[in-house]
Protein backbone atom coordinates (compact mmCIF):
# COMPACT_ATOMS: atom_id res chain seq x y z
CA UNK A 1 0.00 0.00 0.00
CA UNK A 2 2.84 2.47 0.94
CA UNK A 3 4.05 1.50 -2.50
CA UNK A 4 1.04 2.90 -4.00
CA UNK A 5 0.92 5.91 -2.02
CA UNK A 6 4.40 7.26 -3.01
CA UNK A 7 3.99 6.08 -6.50
CA UNK A 8 0.68 7.96 -6.78
CA UNK A 9 2.27 10.96 -5.03
CA UNK A 10 5.01 11.24 -7.66
CA UNK A 11 2.55 10.97 -10.50
CA UNK A 12 0.75 14.00 -9.32
CA UNK A 13 4.39 15.78 -8.90
CA UNK A 14 5.22 14.80 -12.53
CA UNK A 15 1.89 15.24 -14.48
CA UNK A 16 1.31 18.92 -12.71
CA UNK A 17 5.44 19.58 -14.33
CA UNK A 18 3.54 18.19 -17.54
CA UNK A 19 0.99 20.62 -17.04
CA UNK A 20 3.18 23.09 -17.27
CA UNK A 21 5.26 22.14 -20.08
CA UNK A 22 1.23 22.06 -21.79
CA UNK A 23 1.31 25.69 -21.08
CA UNK A 24 4.36 26.37 -22.30
CA UNK A 25 3.83 24.38 -25.19
CA UNK A 26 2.62 26.46 -28.21
CA UNK A 27 4.03 24.73 -31.38
CA UNK A 28 6.07 21.54 -32.44
CA UNK A 29 9.01 23.27 -32.18
CA UNK A 30 8.36 23.95 -28.67
CA UNK A 31 7.35 20.18 -28.10
CA UNK A 32 10.34 18.63 -29.80
CA UNK A 33 13.01 21.16 -28.52
CA UNK A 34 11.64 23.08 -25.21
CA UNK A 35 12.43 26.25 -27.87
CA UNK A 36 15.87 26.24 -27.76
CA UNK A 37 15.82 27.12 -24.32
CA UNK A 38 17.28 24.83 -21.65
CA UNK A 39 20.05 26.27 -19.57
CA UNK A 40 23.59 23.89 -18.28
CA UNK A 41 21.59 22.54 -15.16
CA UNK A 42 18.96 21.61 -16.61
CA UNK A 43 20.36 19.93 -19.53
CA UNK A 44 23.35 18.18 -17.49
CA UNK A 45 21.04 16.58 -15.15
CA UNK A 46 18.58 15.19 -17.74
CA UNK A 47 21.64 14.01 -19.73
CA UNK A 48 23.14 11.83 -16.55
CA UNK A 49 19.39 10.69 -15.51
CA UNK A 50 19.24 9.59 -19.19
CA UNK A 51 22.31 7.52 -18.88
CA UNK A 52 21.16 6.49 -15.70
CA UNK A 53 18.39 5.21 -17.21
CA UNK A 54 16.82 2.40 -14.31
CA UNK A 55 16.56 -0.11 -16.87
CA UNK A 56 19.91 -0.23 -18.30
CA UNK A 57 21.39 -0.03 -15.48
CA UNK A 58 19.52 -2.91 -14.06
CA UNK A 59 20.69 -4.77 -17.01
CA UNK A 60 24.35 -3.96 -16.58
CA UNK A 61 23.71 -5.23 -13.26
CA UNK A 62 22.70 -8.35 -14.93
CA UNK A 63 25.92 -8.76 -16.12
CA UNK A 64 27.73 -8.01 -13.98
CA UNK A 65 25.86 -10.75 -12.25
CA UNK A 66 26.06 -13.40 -14.87
CA UNK A 67 29.99 -12.28 -16.86
CA UNK A 68 31.75 -10.36 -14.02
CA UNK A 69 32.51 -7.24 -12.92
CA UNK A 70 34.20 -5.67 -15.83
CA UNK A 71 31.45 -6.66 -17.93
CA UNK A 72 28.88 -5.05 -15.92
CA UNK A 73 30.50 -1.56 -15.53
CA UNK A 74 30.80 -1.47 -19.56
CA UNK A 75 27.64 -0.31 -20.22
CA UNK A 76 27.87 2.87 -17.72
CA UNK A 77 31.43 2.70 -18.93
CA UNK A 78 30.87 3.01 -22.64
CA UNK A 79 27.84 5.46 -22.33
CA UNK A 80 29.92 7.85 -20.42
CA UNK A 81 32.51 7.67 -22.93
CA UNK A 82 29.90 7.72 -25.58
CA UNK A 83 29.11 11.63 -24.27
CA UNK A 84 31.94 12.78 -24.01
CA UNK A 85 33.16 11.77 -27.79
CA UNK A 86 30.07 13.15 -28.80
CA UNK A 87 30.92 16.36 -26.75
CA UNK A 88 33.78 17.35 -28.70
CA UNK A 89 32.45 15.61 -32.11
CA UNK A 90 28.99 16.82 -32.97
CA UNK A 91 27.28 18.82 -30.49
CA UNK A 92 28.56 21.93 -31.88
CA UNK A 93 28.39 21.60 -35.75
CA UNK A 94 24.60 20.44 -34.67
CA UNK A 95 23.76 23.53 -33.04
CA UNK A 96 25.51 25.93 -35.46
CA UNK A 97 23.44 23.88 -38.11
CA UNK A 98 20.07 25.05 -36.52
CA UNK A 99 19.19 21.22 -36.14
CA UNK A 100 16.10 20.16 -34.67
CA UNK A 101 17.59 16.57 -34.63
CA UNK A 102 20.09 14.50 -34.70
CA UNK A 103 18.89 13.42 -38.11
CA UNK A 104 19.03 17.51 -39.41
CA UNK A 105 22.75 17.29 -39.19
CA UNK A 106 22.87 14.67 -41.90
CA UNK A 107 20.05 16.73 -44.36
CA UNK A 108 21.81 19.94 -43.52
CA UNK A 109 26.13 18.94 -43.14
CA UNK A 110 25.85 16.86 -46.45
CA UNK A 111 23.34 19.22 -48.11
CA UNK A 112 20.42 16.57 -49.09
CA UNK A 113 16.75 16.28 -47.06
CA UNK A 114 16.56 13.16 -48.45
CA UNK A 115 19.39 12.15 -46.76
CA UNK A 116 18.22 13.53 -43.08
CA UNK A 117 15.21 11.42 -44.03
CA UNK A 118 16.83 8.26 -44.68
CA UNK A 119 19.08 8.72 -41.74
CA UNK A 120 16.19 9.97 -39.35
CA UNK A 121 14.05 6.08 -40.75
CA UNK A 122 16.94 4.42 -39.28
CA UNK A 123 16.93 6.37 -36.30
CA UNK A 124 13.41 6.06 -35.52
CA UNK A 125 13.66 2.49 -36.00
CA UNK A 126 16.47 1.86 -33.64
CA UNK A 127 15.42 4.17 -30.84
CA UNK A 128 11.88 4.37 -31.45
CA UNK A 129 11.10 1.05 -31.36
CA UNK A 130 14.22 -1.32 -30.07
CA UNK A 131 15.10 1.18 -27.54
CA UNK A 132 11.81 2.25 -26.74
CA UNK A 133 10.96 -1.44 -26.27
CA UNK A 134 13.92 -2.20 -24.31
CA UNK A 135 13.12 0.93 -22.03
CA UNK A 136 9.78 0.12 -21.59
CA UNK A 137 10.59 -3.77 -20.35
CA UNK A 138 13.00 -2.35 -17.46
CA UNK A 139 9.78 -0.24 -16.58
CA UNK A 140 7.71 -2.74 -16.54
CA UNK A 141 9.71 -4.81 -14.31
CA UNK A 142 9.29 -1.68 -12.04
CA UNK A 143 5.83 -1.64 -11.80
CA UNK A 144 5.28 -5.00 -11.46
CA UNK A 145 7.33 -4.83 -8.01
CA UNK A 146 5.90 -1.60 -7.11
CA UNK A 147 1.82 -2.86 -7.48
CA UNK A 148 2.86 -6.50 -7.71
CA UNK A 149 0.67 -7.23 -11.63
CA UNK A 150 1.49 -9.31 -14.42
CA UNK A 151 3.64 -8.15 -16.51
CA UNK A 152 1.18 -7.40 -19.09
CA UNK A 153 -0.80 -5.23 -17.20
CA UNK A 154 2.10 -3.67 -15.84
CA UNK A 155 3.69 -2.78 -19.45
CA UNK A 156 0.70 -0.97 -20.23
CA UNK A 157 0.36 1.12 -17.48
CA UNK A 158 4.06 2.02 -18.14
CA UNK A 159 3.33 2.85 -21.43
CA UNK A 160 0.16 4.79 -21.19
CA UNK A 161 1.47 6.97 -18.34
CA UNK A 162 4.46 7.59 -19.90
CA UNK A 163 3.16 8.11 -23.61
CA UNK A 164 -0.02 10.62 -22.21
CA UNK A 165 2.89 12.43 -19.68
CA UNK A 166 5.13 13.11 -23.40
CA UNK A 167 1.91 14.34 -25.06
CA UNK A 168 1.38 16.70 -22.70
CA UNK A 169 4.50 18.52 -21.43
CA UNK A 170 7.21 17.41 -24.54
CA UNK A 171 10.56 17.39 -24.15
CA UNK A 172 10.79 20.47 -21.47
CA UNK A 173 8.56 18.59 -18.75
CA UNK A 174 10.59 15.13 -19.74
CA UNK A 175 14.09 17.19 -18.93
CA UNK A 176 13.24 18.97 -15.81
CA UNK A 177 11.37 15.81 -14.22
CA UNK A 178 14.60 13.95 -15.05
CA UNK A 179 16.79 16.42 -12.80
CA UNK A 180 14.55 14.72 -9.95
CA UNK A 181 14.31 11.59 -11.09
CA UNK A 182 18.25 11.71 -11.15
CA UNK A 183 18.92 12.83 -7.95
CA UNK A 184 16.67 10.29 -6.35
CA UNK A 185 18.05 7.57 -8.24
CA UNK A 186 21.71 8.42 -7.92
CA UNK A 187 21.18 8.35 -4.14
CA UNK A 188 19.48 5.41 -3.92
CA UNK A 189 21.85 3.32 -6.01
CA UNK A 190 24.80 4.99 -3.90
CA UNK A 191 22.84 3.72 -0.69
CA UNK A 192 22.86 0.38 -1.92
CA UNK A 193 26.70 0.64 -3.24
CA UNK A 194 27.95 1.83 0.12
CA UNK A 195 25.31 -0.53 2.57
CA UNK A 196 26.71 -3.59 0.45
CA UNK A 197 30.33 -2.71 0.60
CA UNK A 198 30.02 -1.83 4.77
CA UNK A 199 28.12 -5.06 5.15
CA UNK A 200 29.37 -7.58 2.85
CA UNK A 201 32.54 -6.82 2.11
CA UNK A 202 34.01 -10.25 1.29
CA UNK A 203 31.92 -10.86 -1.40
CA UNK A 204 32.88 -7.57 -3.93
CA UNK A 205 35.64 -6.77 -6.05
CA UNK A 206 36.67 -10.74 -6.49
CA UNK A 207 40.20 -10.71 -8.30
CA UNK A 208 39.01 -13.90 -10.52
CA UNK A 209 35.95 -11.33 -11.94
CA UNK A 210 38.29 -8.13 -11.93
CA UNK A 211 41.37 -9.05 -13.91
CA UNK A 212 42.23 -6.10 -16.39
CA UNK A 213 44.78 -8.72 -18.09
CA UNK A 214 42.04 -11.15 -18.79
CA UNK A 215 40.49 -7.84 -21.09
CA UNK A 216 43.14 -8.21 -23.59
CA UNK A 217 42.85 -11.39 -24.64
CA UNK A 218 40.00 -13.55 -26.31
CA UNK A 219 37.93 -13.95 -23.02
CA UNK A 220 37.55 -9.86 -23.06
CA UNK A 221 35.60 -9.92 -25.95
CA UNK A 222 32.36 -9.52 -24.30
CA UNK A 223 33.25 -6.60 -22.28
CA UNK A 224 34.79 -4.80 -25.47
CA UNK A 225 31.75 -5.67 -27.25
CA UNK A 226 29.67 -3.96 -24.40
CA UNK A 227 31.81 -1.12 -23.99
CA UNK A 228 32.82 0.19 -27.50
CA UNK A 229 29.07 -0.38 -29.18
CA UNK A 230 27.84 1.96 -26.46
CA UNK A 231 30.99 4.36 -26.63
CA UNK A 232 31.23 4.64 -29.90
CA UNK A 233 28.29 3.17 -31.60
CA UNK A 234 25.61 5.12 -29.53
CA UNK A 235 27.65 8.40 -30.44
CA UNK A 236 24.67 9.44 -32.71
CA UNK A 237 22.53 8.52 -29.74
CA UNK A 238 18.93 10.33 -30.97
CA UNK A 239 17.56 10.50 -27.68
CA UNK A 240 20.60 12.36 -25.98
CA UNK A 241 20.89 14.42 -29.53
CA UNK A 242 17.28 16.19 -28.50
CA UNK A 243 18.20 16.82 -25.12
CA UNK A 244 21.18 18.63 -26.84
CA UNK A 245 19.25 20.36 -29.10
CA UNK A 246 17.18 21.86 -27.10
CA UNK A 247 19.92 23.48 -24.79
CA UNK A 248 19.89 27.32 -24.86
CA UNK A 249 23.28 27.31 -26.41
CA UNK A 250 25.75 25.30 -28.78
CA UNK A 251 28.24 26.06 -25.43
CA UNK A 252 26.02 24.97 -22.97
CA UNK A 253 25.59 21.60 -25.28
CA UNK A 254 28.67 20.87 -25.31
CA UNK A 255 29.54 21.42 -21.29
CA UNK A 256 26.46 19.49 -20.31
CA UNK A 257 27.19 16.44 -22.43
CA UNK A 258 31.60 16.61 -21.34
CA UNK A 259 30.15 16.84 -17.91
CA UNK A 260 27.81 14.22 -17.57
CA UNK A 261 30.25 11.90 -19.05
CA UNK A 262 32.52 12.18 -16.41
CA UNK A 263 29.86 11.63 -13.79
CA UNK A 264 28.98 8.22 -15.62
CA UNK A 265 32.62 7.37 -15.77
CA UNK A 266 33.27 7.90 -12.56
CA UNK A 267 30.28 5.37 -11.39
CA UNK A 268 30.55 3.05 -13.48
CA UNK A 269 32.22 0.38 -11.83
CA UNK A 270 29.03 0.00 -9.45
CA UNK A 271 26.64 -1.78 -11.67
CA UNK A 272 29.88 -4.92 -11.88
CA UNK A 273 30.33 -4.79 -8.46
CA UNK A 274 26.91 -4.90 -7.53
CA UNK A 275 26.11 -8.06 -10.10
CA UNK A 276 28.83 -9.48 -8.41
CA UNK A 277 27.15 -8.92 -4.77
CA UNK A 278 24.25 -10.24 -5.65
CA UNK A 279 25.36 -13.60 -7.66
CA UNK A 280 26.50 -14.59 -3.66
CA UNK A 281 23.51 -12.71 -2.32
CA UNK A 282 20.52 -14.17 -4.57
CA UNK A 283 22.77 -17.63 -6.21
CA UNK A 284 20.79 -19.17 -9.23
CA UNK A 285 18.58 -16.02 -9.99
CA UNK A 286 16.79 -16.36 -13.61
CA UNK A 287 16.32 -12.56 -14.04
CA UNK A 288 19.22 -11.13 -12.20
CA UNK A 289 18.19 -7.73 -13.92
CA UNK A 290 15.42 -7.57 -11.16
CA UNK A 291 17.83 -8.03 -8.61
CA UNK A 292 18.54 -4.12 -7.57
CA UNK A 293 15.12 -3.87 -6.97
CA UNK A 294 14.68 -7.30 -4.63
CA UNK A 295 17.44 -5.90 -2.37
CA UNK A 296 15.75 -2.43 -2.19
CA UNK A 297 12.31 -4.47 -0.82
CA UNK A 298 14.65 -6.71 1.27
CA UNK A 299 16.84 -4.73 2.96
CA UNK A 300 15.35 -0.82 2.58
CA UNK A 301 12.86 0.70 4.86
CA UNK A 302 9.29 0.17 3.53
CA UNK A 303 8.92 4.08 2.85
CA UNK A 304 12.75 4.68 1.61
CA UNK A 305 12.19 1.20 -0.67
CA UNK A 306 8.98 2.59 -1.51
CA UNK A 307 10.64 6.22 -2.92
CA UNK A 308 13.75 4.30 -4.34
CA UNK A 309 11.11 2.60 -6.55
CA UNK A 310 9.45 4.82 -7.14
CA UNK A 311 12.69 6.89 -8.47
CA UNK A 312 13.25 4.40 -10.73
CA UNK A 313 9.91 3.96 -12.31
CA UNK A 314 9.57 7.91 -12.96
CA UNK A 315 13.50 7.47 -14.53
CA UNK A 316 12.58 4.73 -17.06
CA UNK A 317 9.25 6.86 -17.79
CA UNK A 318 11.38 10.28 -18.47
CA UNK A 319 13.65 7.99 -20.66
CA UNK A 320 11.35 6.12 -22.75
CA UNK A 321 9.63 9.78 -22.74
CA UNK A 322 12.64 11.42 -24.69
CA UNK A 323 12.97 8.27 -27.06
CA UNK A 324 9.02 8.75 -27.62
CA UNK A 325 9.78 12.99 -27.94
CA UNK A 326 12.71 11.97 -29.95
CA UNK A 327 11.48 9.85 -32.54
CA UNK A 328 8.66 12.23 -32.78
CA UNK A 329 11.07 14.83 -33.97
CA UNK A 330 12.23 13.06 -36.78
CA UNK A 331 9.31 12.07 -37.99
CA UNK A 332 7.67 15.29 -37.70
CA UNK A 333 10.73 17.52 -38.82
CA UNK A 334 12.92 15.32 -41.67
CA UNK A 335 9.31 13.20 -42.64
CA UNK A 336 6.31 15.69 -42.79
CA UNK A 337 7.56 19.13 -42.53
CA UNK A 338 10.57 18.50 -45.04
CA UNK A 339 8.86 16.73 -47.91
CA UNK A 340 4.64 15.87 -46.96
CA UNK A 341 3.71 19.43 -45.85
CA UNK A 342 6.41 22.04 -45.53
CA UNK A 343 3.91 24.89 -44.68
CA UNK A 344 1.69 22.97 -42.43
CA UNK A 345 -0.67 25.35 -39.70
CA UNK A 346 0.96 25.03 -36.54
CA UNK A 347 -1.63 23.57 -34.67
CA UNK A 348 -2.04 20.72 -36.94
CA UNK A 349 1.82 20.39 -37.00
CA UNK A 350 1.65 19.87 -33.36
CA UNK A 351 -1.39 17.58 -33.22
CA UNK A 352 0.73 15.28 -35.98
CA UNK A 353 4.10 15.22 -33.74
CA UNK A 354 1.33 14.47 -30.49
CA UNK A 355 0.27 11.51 -32.78
CA UNK A 356 3.55 10.44 -33.53
CA UNK A 357 4.66 10.49 -30.02
CA UNK A 358 1.79 7.90 -29.32
CA UNK A 359 2.67 6.08 -32.50
CA UNK A 360 5.93 5.37 -30.81
CA UNK A 361 4.77 4.59 -27.36
CA UNK A 362 2.38 1.63 -29.25
CA UNK A 363 5.17 0.06 -31.24
CA UNK A 364 7.59 -0.05 -28.05
CA UNK A 365 5.06 -1.82 -25.97
CA UNK A 366 4.13 -4.31 -28.76
CA UNK A 367 8.72 -5.09 -29.13
CA UNK A 368 8.57 -5.10 -25.05
CA UNK A 369 5.62 -7.47 -24.90
CA UNK A 370 7.18 -10.13 -27.64
CA UNK A 371 11.20 -9.64 -26.08
CA UNK A 372 10.42 -9.21 -22.36
CA UNK A 373 14.36 -8.17 -22.40
CA UNK A 374 16.08 -5.38 -21.61
CA UNK A 375 19.73 -5.68 -23.04
CA UNK A 376 18.86 -7.71 -25.89
CA UNK A 377 17.02 -5.14 -27.55
CA UNK A 378 19.01 -1.99 -26.37
CA UNK A 379 22.10 -3.69 -28.28
CA UNK A 380 20.29 -4.39 -31.31
CA UNK A 381 19.17 -0.61 -31.16
CA UNK A 382 22.69 0.23 -30.71
CA UNK A 383 24.17 -2.04 -33.45
CA UNK A 384 22.04 -0.81 -35.79
CA UNK A 385 23.13 2.72 -35.60
CA UNK A 386 26.90 1.59 -35.11
CA UNK A 387 26.76 0.16 -38.51
CA UNK A 388 24.85 2.57 -40.25
CA UNK A 389 25.32 6.82 -38.93
CA UNK A 390 28.22 6.35 -36.73
CA UNK A 391 30.52 7.37 -39.65
CA UNK A 392 29.04 10.69 -41.07
CA UNK A 393 28.88 11.71 -37.72
CA UNK A 394 32.20 10.93 -36.92
CA UNK A 395 34.12 12.29 -40.03
CA UNK A 396 31.86 15.25 -41.05
CA UNK A 397 32.78 18.00 -38.67
CA UNK A 398 36.55 17.28 -39.38
CA UNK A 399 37.19 16.15 -42.96
CA UNK A 400 35.89 18.62 -45.83
CA UNK A 401 36.09 15.63 -48.47
CA UNK A 402 33.17 13.64 -46.98
CA UNK A 403 31.02 13.80 -49.76
CA UNK A 404 26.79 13.09 -50.16
CA UNK A 405 27.05 9.84 -52.14
CA UNK A 406 29.49 8.77 -49.55
CA UNK A 407 27.29 8.90 -46.90
CA UNK A 408 24.47 6.88 -48.80
CA UNK A 409 26.54 4.17 -49.44
CA UNK A 410 28.26 4.11 -46.48
CA UNK A 411 24.80 3.91 -44.96
CA UNK A 412 23.24 1.50 -47.13
CA UNK A 413 25.96 -1.29 -47.13
CA UNK A 414 26.30 -0.83 -43.29
CA UNK A 415 22.67 -1.88 -43.12
CA UNK A 416 22.68 -4.75 -45.55
CA UNK A 417 26.09 -5.90 -44.23
CA UNK A 418 24.73 -6.51 -40.64
CA UNK A 419 21.37 -7.70 -41.87
CA UNK A 420 22.85 -10.40 -43.78
CA UNK A 421 25.31 -11.36 -41.64
CA UNK A 422 23.16 -11.41 -39.00
CA UNK A 423 21.06 -14.30 -40.52
CA UNK A 424 24.03 -16.31 -42.14
CA UNK A 425 27.74 -15.61 -40.76
CA UNK A 426 30.05 -12.89 -40.70
CA UNK A 427 33.00 -13.84 -43.23
CA UNK A 428 36.45 -14.52 -41.96
CA UNK A 429 38.58 -17.36 -40.75
CA UNK A 430 38.00 -17.95 -37.19
CA UNK A 431 41.56 -18.27 -35.88
CA UNK A 432 42.26 -20.07 -32.77
CA UNK A 433 44.00 -17.91 -29.97
CA UNK A 434 43.60 -16.89 -26.85
CA UNK A 435 45.90 -14.01 -26.91
CA UNK A 436 45.43 -10.28 -28.35
CA UNK A 437 44.58 -12.09 -31.98
CA UNK A 438 42.14 -14.19 -30.60
CA UNK A 439 40.18 -11.07 -29.63
CA UNK A 440 40.27 -9.30 -32.65
CA UNK A 441 38.91 -12.37 -34.25
CA UNK A 442 36.15 -12.76 -31.57
CA UNK A 443 35.19 -9.32 -32.31
CA UNK A 444 35.33 -9.32 -36.53
CA UNK A 445 33.16 -12.21 -36.20
CA UNK A 446 30.45 -9.78 -34.66
CA UNK A 447 28.27 -8.20 -37.34
CA UNK A 448 28.31 -5.23 -35.73
CA UNK A 449 32.13 -4.51 -35.54
CA UNK A 450 32.94 -6.10 -38.70
CA UNK A 451 30.09 -3.88 -40.00
CA UNK A 452 31.61 -0.95 -39.08
CA UNK A 453 34.52 -1.57 -40.63
CA UNK A 454 33.18 -1.95 -44.02
CA UNK A 455 31.06 0.94 -43.82
CA UNK A 456 33.88 2.97 -42.48
CA UNK A 457 36.27 1.93 -46.23
CA UNK A 458 32.84 2.66 -47.96
CA UNK A 459 32.62 6.37 -46.75
CA UNK A 460 36.65 6.57 -47.22
CA UNK A 461 36.63 5.06 -50.76
CA UNK A 462 33.17 6.83 -52.19
CA UNK A 463 34.52 10.00 -50.43
CA UNK A 464 37.82 10.17 -52.76
CA UNK A 465 36.18 8.51 -55.40
CA UNK A 466 33.70 11.51 -55.84
CA UNK A 467 33.80 14.77 -54.29
CA UNK A 468 31.75 16.99 -52.19
CA UNK A 469 29.73 19.29 -54.27
CA UNK A 470 30.33 23.23 -53.10
CA UNK A 471 27.14 23.28 -51.78
CA UNK A 472 28.29 20.42 -49.15
CA UNK A 473 31.85 22.42 -48.52
CA UNK A 474 30.39 25.71 -47.70
CA UNK A 475 27.96 23.35 -44.87
CA UNK A 476 30.87 22.13 -43.78
CA UNK A 477 32.40 25.79 -43.14
CA UNK A 478 29.11 26.52 -41.80
CA UNK A 479 29.15 24.23 -39.20
CA UNK A 480 32.88 25.31 -37.88
CA UNK A 481 32.13 28.95 -37.48
CA UNK A 482 32.96 29.39 -33.70
CA UNK A 483 30.85 32.62 -34.01
CA UNK A 484 27.94 30.29 -33.59
CA UNK A 485 28.59 29.61 -30.60
CA UNK A 486 26.78 31.83 -28.59
CA UNK A 487 23.69 31.41 -30.77
CA UNK A 488 21.08 30.88 -27.66
CA UNK A 489 17.56 30.69 -27.33
CA UNK A 490 14.71 30.63 -30.68
CA UNK A 491 14.43 34.39 -30.05
CA UNK A 492 18.48 34.90 -29.98
CA UNK A 493 18.24 32.30 -32.84
CA UNK A 494 15.74 34.49 -34.97
CA UNK A 495 18.06 37.41 -34.58
CA UNK A 496 20.88 35.69 -36.19
CA UNK A 497 19.54 34.44 -38.99
CA UNK A 498 20.84 36.99 -41.37
CA UNK A 499 24.03 36.24 -40.07
CA UNK A 500 23.62 32.66 -41.59
CA UNK A 501 21.76 33.16 -44.07
CA UNK A 502 24.33 35.07 -45.81
CA UNK A 503 26.65 32.14 -45.28
CA UNK A 504 24.21 29.72 -46.39
CA UNK A 505 23.37 31.79 -49.36
CA UNK A 506 25.18 29.25 -52.07
CA UNK A 507 23.67 26.08 -50.25
CA UNK A 508 20.98 24.55 -51.71
CA UNK A 509 19.19 21.65 -50.09
CA UNK A 510 17.98 19.31 -52.50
Amino acid sequence: MLNIVVFSLYLIFIYYIGFKGYQRVKTAEDLIVAGWSMPLSVVTGSLIAALLAAPFFFAAVGSGYTSGGFEGSATMGGLGTCMILGALIWTKPLRRLRGWTLADYYGLRYGSKKLGAYTGIVMAIAFGVFNAGALTVGGTYIIQTLLQIDFLPAALLFVSLTALYSVIGGLWAVAYTEVVQGTLAIAGILGITIFIMFYYPDITFNPDWWNISELFNKGGAEFWTLYLVLALGDIPAVDLGQRVAAAKSPRVAQKSMIIAGIVIIAISWMPGMLGEAFKTIYPNSSNPETLMLAFAQGYFPPLLSAIFLTAMAAMGMSTVAACYVATSGIVTKNIYLDFINKNPDSKKLLLFSRIMILVSAVLGFILAVSAQKVIDLAYLAWDIIFVTIFWPIVLGPFWKRVSTPAVWASISVGLVYYIITSLTHVPGPKIESDGFIGLLSELWLIPGFSGVVISGITIVVVSLIIPPSQHVLDMHEIEKDKSLDEVGSKVEIKSTENQIDKLQKNVKIN
